[in-house]
């Protein structure tokens, strides 16, 4: 059997996106200006941007001085590069080329022919621009109070303690009343004493002081 390769490029990205442009050249030029072999009328892509030139294995890409460079896998060029299937190229940064070979063999007389498309490099195949999701802060989850245990006592919240008095204010109170009360007493008593001679004018308060022994009290 005996074998032979056809290559060609593919627009991923640029003026005119999948657009096929076989290469059946020996030296084949790249560029805006419309004297190239391949015209790509892009802004990023300088007038005679870049050349390629075919060999045993297929095609070489150089860059011939371009204002914004040439790139194979995201590498910029300083010379020559062999390419191989599946390269991506980039001409500046808004035109993206793929470089795919096909090898076909001719069979035998009898024999079917066949097609062998070589997979593409390790590391480079080529790889659409996937445009990123917007990033969505996550959703503020409600919060729910803390479950409490059987046995432990309740704690009131603030505002429920402020809402009723303390125990302090509670025995502050008693205690006023309590003073209140005794000064109350204490001038009804002196008011009783002093209205009844300090109890001369009754009778019975007049027999108690007699009877312990309080001699001269009532009777001076």
């Amino acid at each position: 059997m005996q074998s032979s390769g056809s290559f060609r490029l593919i627009v991923r990205r640029g003026p005119q996106p999948n657009q096929i442009y076989d290469l059946n050249k020996d030296i084949i030029t790249l560029g805006r200006d419309i004297t190239n072999d391949i015209v790509i009328n892009d802004p990023e892509v300088s007038r005679h941007h870049g050349r390629l030139t075919r060999g045993g294995g297929g095609y070489t890409l150089e860059d011939l001085g371009s204002t914004n460079g040439t790139f194979v896998g995201g590498q910029r060029l300083t010379g020559a590069r062999p390419l191989s299937g599946g390269d991506v190229i980039g001409l500046g940064e808004t035109v993206t080329l793929s470089y795919e070979v096909t090898i076909g063999v001719t069979a035998e007389p009898g024999q079917a022919a066949t097609l062998v498309t070589p997979s593409p490099a390790p590391g480079q195949p080529y790889q659409p621009p996937v445009q990123q999701p917007s990033y969505r802060p996550p959703a503020a989850q409600p919060s729910y109070p803390a479950p409490m245990s059987s046995g432990a006592p309740s704690t009131p919240s603030y505002a429920e303690s402020t809402a009723r008095p303390g125990t302090g204010r509670w025995i502050f109170l008693a205690c006023g009343c309590l003073i209140v009360l005794c000064v109350i007493v204490a001038a009804a008593g002196l008011i009783f004493l002093n209205v009844t001679h300090g109890g001369c004018d009754i009778s019975i308060v007049s027999k108690f002081y007699d009877a312990v022994g309080i001699f001269g009290t009532c009777h001076p």
